[in-house]
């Protein structure tokens, strides 16, 4: 019986064995392998995923790297240890992240990289000077005695039209008296005596008599033993040349006198400084003697020839004076723009001045900020041309860049204080797997290389 039992046994074992091949030989061939069927995860299993908390290896002293805890503590001074991870997180963008509340309090303004016209700059004296073509000289046409003279000092203001000065001349009386009886001739007889009052009419007017003054002669009919001297512009007198109760020859003059509407300013340029130098070019003044005042106007002219003494060549500029501030004789400071040509540029505050370079603070998404390197140019106005390191449309950090800028350096610095674990770089655990560290005293020296602390500034600031 139980020889049956055994055989029966044996049978199916091999019925079972040989169905179990053919399934697998068929599957194999209407299933391939490179098929796979997908299989749906549940909701529950995908809200718990989430990524690894990186492993805490030690913490650092953080006023000396070299010192190792293995739990949380703080130093002496109250500082607290700084963690160091096995695999240091990488930050998602470039930068310094500042929220938008933290950015406000700060009170971080941008600008714009714009393009303007910017030239080159260079500073110079000048000198106030009298208009030349605004100076005006009264010579009487004869001779006389001067018996009024109203202006009696270099300086004093004349108004255009106004009597200078009262002069006898026995010439323009014999003139004057020739006039009157060719005048009388002439009402008497006009076809004979019209020639003869022309001719004497027209011998005052070369005397320099004015028409109102002849046309005064005819209806009074009496010549006048003084000559009235009238200024023909106004200003201020220049020079004089006689005083009162001199005489005067018809080659000498009587006095000058400059309008002082409209000024010179004669401004003196180097050798090396010509070559840039346009006339048109834009020139800014200031005076100490009115602070925060600044006369715009142009390079008019530039004198052909060379001062022998300081080897350098005028320039000429003309500006308008109303009221009479530039007074000739003034020292002025002269800025001169040459070559303007457009550049990039920003506000000079934008720009940080340090040992390293200059840098600026670039705005970029994200509330990300980052310093960067660029190379500055001519400046005027405020702005400063940018001749390498950002583009046209980008924002610059106008105000509180110095905080930024310190706290990127910071962060610089705790990088290098904490040595290569911070740059991405996995770092060998105290213990192999995923055993925590073990328990020791609270503080142990661990030697490092001398390279950690390389380029690190203990004692200077930041720039």
């Amino acid at each position: 019986m139980n020889r049956k039992i055994l055989v029966f046994s044996l049978a199916s074992l091999g019925i079972g064995v040989g169905i179990g091949a053919a399934s697998v030989l068929l599957g194999s061939a209407f299933f391939p392998a490179s098929i796979s069927i997908p299989v749906a995860k549940h909701p529950a299993e995908k809200s718990t995923s989430s990524p690894a908390k990186p492993r805490i290896l030690y913490w650092a002293n953080p006023m000396n790297p070299a010192i190792h805890a293995s739990h949380p503590r703080k130093d002496n001074m109250g500082m607290a240890y700084i963690p160091v991870y096995a695999h240091a997180p990488t930050a998602s963008s470039p930068g310094l992240a500042v929220n938008a509340r933290m950015a406000q309090e700060l009170g971080v303004r941008t600008v714009p990289v714009l393009r303007r016209k910017i030239g080159q700059v260079f500073s110079t004296v000048g000198t106030v000077a009298v208009d030349q073509n605004r100076v005006f000289s009264v010579t009487p046409r004869f001779s006389g005695w001067i018996r009024y003279l109203a202006v009696r000092a270099v300086g004093d203001p004349v108004q255009a039209g106004s009597v200078l000065a009262q002069i006898y001349s026995p010439e323009v009386y014999s003139a004057e008296q020739e006039y009157v009886l060719a005048h009388e001739d002439a009402n008497a007889s006009p076809v004979a005596g019209e020639g003869l009052r022309s001719a004497a009419g027209e011998r005052l007017r070369l005397l320099g008599l004015s028409p109102k003054a002849i046309c005064e002669l005819a209806k009074t009919g009496v010549a006048q033993a003084q000559v009235p001297i009238v200024a023909p512009a106004s200003g201020v007198v220049e020079q004089i040349a006689v005083h009162q109760g001199g005489y005067l020859s018809a080659e000498s003059s009587l006095l000058e006198i400059a309008n002082l509407d409209r000024v010179w300013v004669q401004v003196a340029l180097y050798g090396y400084q010509l070559p840039g130098v346009r006339v048109g070019d834009r020139v800014d003044l200031r005076s100490p003697n009115y602070p925060g005042k600044v006369w715009r106007g142009r390079l008019r002219f530039l004198y052909p020839t060379q001062n022998t003494q300081n080897r350098t060549v005028t320039a000429r500029l003309s500006f308008a004076n109303p009221g009479g501030v530039l007074r000739p004789g003034m020292y002025v400071n002269a800025r001169v723009w040459t070559r303007v040509q457009p550049h990039l540029a920003v506000p000079d505050s934008a720009i940080l001045h340090t040992e390293r370079g200059d840098f600026v603070i670039l705005r970029q998404q994200g509330g990300h900020f980052l310093p960067v390197e660029v190379q500055v140019g001519p400046s005027a106005d405020g702005w400063t041309a940018i001749e390498q390191g950002l583009r046209a449309g980008e924002r610059v950090v106008d105000n509180a860049q110095f905080l930024l800028y310190s706290e990127s350096q910071f962060q610089s610095v705790r990088a290098r204080m904490l040595g290569g674990n911070e740059s991405g770089k996995a770092t060998a655990a105290p213990h192999s797997g995923s055993a925590p560290a073990p328990s020791v005293a609270t503080d142990h020296s661990v030697k490092k290389p001398s390279s950690s602390m390389a380029g690190m500034q203990m004692g200077g600031g930041h720039d």
